[in-house]
C-alpha cells in the first residue's frame, strides 16, 4: 500500500510541477504561454540576478551602488527553451506541452 502511494505521488509530481511553473509563465493568463512570456520571465531573472548582485557589491548603504546590467537582450536561451516546450510549433505552449516538456527535460526558465 505504501509502495502504490508513493508511486502515485511521484506520477503526481510532474503535473503538479508543470501546472506551477504554467501559471509562472502564463503573464497574460490567456491558457497558453507564448514566446514573449518566456523573454519576459528570462529577462525578469536576469533583471533580479543582476540586482542582487549590484546590492552585494556594495559596502554599505550610503555607498554608490554599480550599474544594473538588465533587461537581457539576447533572447537564445528563452527562444531554444520556448523551442523545445512548444512540441507542435504553433507559437504557444500549452499546458500538456509544458508537462511533457518538463518531464523530459531540465527546467530552464528560472524556475528550478
Amino acid at each position: 500500500m505504501i509502495a502504490v502511494l508513493a508511486l502515485l505521488l511521484l506520477q503526481a509530481q510532474p503535473s503538479d510541477r508543470a501546472a506551477q511553473r504554467f501559471a509562472d509563465l502564463d503573464l497574460n493568463e490567456d491558457g497558453s504561454i507564448e514566446r514573449d512570456e518566456v523573454r519576459a520571465r528570462f529577462d525578469f531573472e536576469a533583471s533580479a540576478e543582476a540586482t542582487y548582485a549590484a546590492a552585494r557589491q556594495s559596502t554599505k548603504a550610503s555607498a554608490p551602488r554599480p550599474a544594473i546590467r538588465a533587461p537581457r537582450s539576447d533572447w537564445a536561451a528563452a527562444d531554444a527553451w520556448f523551442a523545445a516546450a512548444d512540441k507542435n510549433g504553433d507559437g504557444r505552449v500549452t499546458p500538456a506541452e509544458l508537462n511533457r516538456h518538463l518531464q523530459t527535460a531540465p527546467d530552464a526558465s528560472g524556475g528550478e
